[in-house]
């Protein structure tokens, strides 16, 4: 079977250096409030009424989770919706993490140039975090007994479909909606 061989950035590195303290077997094992916990990361509950009813701070009736790092690098609290769809929670701790680990100054200070470009790279190694490629292998090998659809994919990796999009197109650089074989070549598959 072709695989689908490519470079790995440095938000793939250090998805995988995080991982590489795990021992997961599986997809649905990665267990982002253990990997909060081994580092040091709170999670505390979000609470709406805080926002709304402080002077100092805007009403946000979107905001579903952020995160504040400490000083000491690398730790800090995560605040959360208690209440969310697993799956939303699931990713959404994902990417508040991967802010904590990866970017050392609270948003609440930075332009909006900066708040972007750091949402981008949080989501970027949220994706690789919770679909690392050596999984997304297995998700190629299945292939060989029958077409995968990006539900499958979705669910397989216990994440939306909309973000397991996200990660395929940071493999093959189009959109994926599943994936089928013939003759041993992996072919994608893209429903217009």
């Amino acid at each position: 079977m072709q695989l689908l061989e490519k470079n790995i950035d440095d938000w793939e590195q250090r998805a995988n250096k995080i991982l590489s303290h795990f021992n997961y077997k599986h997809a649905d094992e990665i267990d982002m409030y253990d990997i909060c916990w081994r580092y040091g990361i709170i999670i505390k509950p979000l609470n709406k009424d805080y926002f709304t009813h402080n002077e100092d701070y805007i009403s946000i009736n979107h905001l579903k989770s952020y995160s504040i790092p400490s000083k000491n690098g690398r730790r800090g609290t995560i605040y959360i919706i208690p209440d969310l769809d697993p799956i939303e929670k699931r990713m959404l701790l994902a990417e508040e993490f991967c802010h904590i680990y990866s970017h050392f100054s609270s948003q609440l200070i930075a332009d909006k140039l900066a708040i972007d470009k750091q949402e981008s790279q949080a989501k970027r190694m949220a994706a690789y975090l919770l679909m690392p490629n050596i999984f997304i292998r297995e998700i190629y090998e299945a292939t060989l007994s029958e077409p995968i659809l990006i539900s499958d994919i979705a669910d397989y990796f216990l994440v939306s479909e909309e973000f397991a999009h996200y990660r395929l197109e940071l493999i093959h650089n189009h959109k994926i909606d599943g994936f089928f074989q013939i003759y041993q070549r992996l072919w994608s598959l893209e429903i217009l």
